[in-house]
């Protein structure tokens, strides 16, 4: 009776190793996006994300993020699905998405695209206004500094535009940056000593803001 037992116990350790086993270690593949790419250009605000399976996986989570993960305002979803596809109502602007793979025991990398939104019927954001968060007007700066911009998201703005002069932009001796960027973020560095002037706008399709100006002063320290 005592060796009946034993082998039972073996049978069911035995089992138990195996179903450990059968777990497939999938963190070295890659999920592959079918939609949208890199760089994509999106009109229509349903958007549906679509990826490839991955074998042995159980599950993928995505997140969205606007504009990006690294710079990001508002994580848009972070779901975990066990389709390879996902379908969400968004607002015109810029975004990351990104995707993995999962099962019980592990998990790819995640998969990163850049996609853009653009509105059928562009808002009309020219009576808004662009509020910078940093620097603080009259910040000072060393000429070793990394000044870095930053400002809020207006809705309905597909870009930003910013500038930056010295001294003033009343009496420009050289411009810095005229840039249009999707982000609400920019960082320059190398700047020498002197007065500088920045001022950023947003605009889109048919509309943009006024300019919001600040000054600053990068000083030998």
């Amino acid at each position: 009776m005592r060796s009946k037992i034993l082998l039972i116990i073996t049978l069911v350790f035995v089992c138990a190793c195996d179903d450990i086993i059968e777990v497939v270690d999938i963190s070295n593949e890659t999920v592959t996006v079918l939609a949208p790419v890199n760089e994509t250009t999106l009109v229509d605000t349903d958007v549906v994300f679509t990826w490839g399976t991955v074998e042995e996986a159980e599950a993928y989570k995505i997140q969205i993020a606007t504009p990006s993960f690294e710079a990001a305002t508002e994580i848009v979803t972070d779901s975990t699905v066990t389709k390879t596809s996902f379908s969400n109502t968004l607002a015109s602007g810029s975004y990351e998405w990104r995707v993995r793979a999962e099962n019980s025991g592990y998990a790819t990398g995640y998969t990163t695209q850049k996609f853009r939104l653009l509105s059928p019927d562009p808002v009309d954001i020219s009576k808004e206004l662009v509020v910078i968060s940093s620097p603080a007007n009259g910040a000072t700066f060393s000429t070793t500094s990394t000044v870095n911009f930053s400002w809020r998201a207006i809705e309905g703005a597909e870009d930003y535009v910013i500038q930056i002069v010295t001294p003033d932009f009343e009496n420009i001796t050289e411009t810095i940056t005229d840039e249009t960027i999707t982000n609400t973020g920019f960082s320059i560095s190398n700047l020498s000593k002197n007065d500088y002037k920045c001022r950023v706008k947003a605009k889109n399709s048919e509309y943009e803001t006024g300019y919001t100006e600040i000054g600053f002063t990068v000083d030998e320290k």
